[in-house]
């Protein structure tokens, strides 16, 4: 007997679990707001009564069986049509993308949207804030100063992109070996993609330039030029700075570090809507001859924030 027992009990069991199972599978009817796989009038009735705020818990995605974006009385009126067969069932579509969680997935949903930006010609303001932090090239510290300030763009500086042009970002190409976290979240209608950046290093002589800082790689722009736009400044760049000053450097060295990125986008257009980077900038500079004056190093560090905002798609 108690075997028989034991025996019913599993089979009831199994067949719970199961049934559970099956029913997990099913798709939800647009309608069904109580869940019980039926369309009813007591389906109506909790619209209803969500409507005059009777009720404060409803799935909105169910209750709304004509998609207009309201729950109200023509939702309790089309639950009724369909549950006396003047109109048909249909089922919830699962139409909500969700937020990526794969590294790889992430970087390539910000990448998109820096390229976007370009491909689309957004309008949109960019400021870059950058400050000396440190700076030391011996007994000619304070006679170098303002001119390393200077060419490091000490300062805080704005420049607008107007719509249908393509000015001050340059095509993203970041890849997970790049970074050393990223995240996703998903906030209503937004994502908000956040990254820490790997440090990365340049390098310059006059035999050869090499860039491999993951900054690179934003959309920031760069180059190995002097230029007043760029974000990003690598050691070409640093050293065209001291050329154009009348003076020479053997080797030019640098490394990013504490890089991060936060950025949000449209979840539905994959729009950027706003744009925050920062990072900081060490600098090694070997024999800086100018003149009859010879430095045989310095060094500095300076950080830099970037904002983009302001977006006109």
């Amino acid at each position: 007997m108690k075997r028989a027992i034991k025996r019913l009990t599993a089979v009831v069991l199994a067949v719970i679990i199961t049934a559970g199972l099956f029913t997990s599978a099913f798709a939800v009817l647009r309608g069904d707001v109580d869940l019980n796989g039926k369309i009813n009038s007591l389906d109506a009735l909790r619209i209803l009564r969500y409507n005059v705020q009777l009720d404060t818990e409803i799935d909105e995605k169910i209750a709304d069986i004509n998609g207009d974006g309201k729950i109200n009385s023509l939702d309790a009126l089309g639950v009724l049509r369909v549950s006396v067969g003047l109109d048909e069932e249909s089922e919830v579509e699962d139409d909500e993308p969700s937020a990526p969680s794969c590294v790889a997935d992430i970087v390539a949903m910000y990448n998109d949207a820096v390229n976007k930006v370009i491909s689309d010609k957004a309008g949109y303001t960019k400021q870059r804030t950058t400050t000396v932090t440190h700076l030391d090239a011996g007994n000619y510290t304070s006679m170098a100063g303002d001119i390393v300030k200077e060419f490091l763009g000490e300062g805080t500086s704005e420049f607008k992109n107007s719509k249908g042009n393509s000015k001050y970002l340059a095509k993203a190409s970041l890849t997970a070996d790049d970074v050393t976290s990223a995240a996703c979240q998903k906030t209503g209608s937004t994502y908000t993609i956040t990254l820490d950046l790997k440090n990365g290093t340049s390098s310059y002589t006059s035999k050869k330039a090499e860039d491999k800082s993951p900054v690179a790689k934003t959309g920031l722009l760069s180059g190995n030029q002097l230029n007043p736009e760029y974000d990003y400044l690598n050691s070409a760049s640093i050293n065209a700075g001291i050329k154009s000053k009348g003076a020479k450097a053997n080797s030019v060295s640098t490394e990013t570090i504490n890089t991060k990125i936060v950025v949000t986008i449209d979840a539905e257009s994959g729009k950027m809507l706003s744009y925050t980077a920062s990072f900081d900038l060490e600098v090694s500079i070997k024999k800086i001859s100018v003149a009859i004056i010879s430095v045989p190093s310095a060094e500095g560090k300076a950080h830099t924030a970037v904002v983009l905002s302001d977006f006109k798609w």
